[in-house]
């Protein structure tokens, strides 16, 4: 199998932008973070190695709250960057990548994680 038929999904990387600023009311500048409306870089093929033993679900009232850990496999020379966005295209899961690890040229993987919450009515 070739390592281009393993990355079977396609995913979006959104750079952390960080500004420094006063909220006003004049207080101090304090950095706040955030993400730009578009992808810094779109369509990248990956894969998403998603393990049961991965996502734990706490309950709690009134919402369930859902993390993961994801290992995400990318080509070699993809610019990802600790705490990037990553969203799943397939499904619009988004996730906040850790540091990323290069294997000897080869591929890239980072481990990605995700925190939302379920309401249930």
């Amino acid at each position: 199998m070739a390592f281009e038929q393993f990355l079977n999904d396609l995913c979006d990387i959104y750079h952390v932008q960080k500004d420094t600023g006063s909220p006003g009311y004049g207080l101090n500048k304090q950095p706040t973070f955030s993400y730009p409306a578009e992808p810094d870089v779109p369509g990248i093929a990956c894969h998403f190695g998603v393990k049961s033993e991965s996502t734990s679900i706490n309950q709690t009232a009134p919402v369930n709250v859902k993390e993961s850990r994801i290992k995400l496999t990318l080509p070699t020379g993809t610019d990802v960057r600790l705490n990037d966005k990553i969203i799943d295209k397939k499904n619009g899961y988004e996730y906040i990548a850790e540091i990323p690890h290069d294997v000897h040229g080869h591929h890239i993987f980072v481990y990605v994680t995700a925190k939302g919450q379920q309401r249930y009515l």
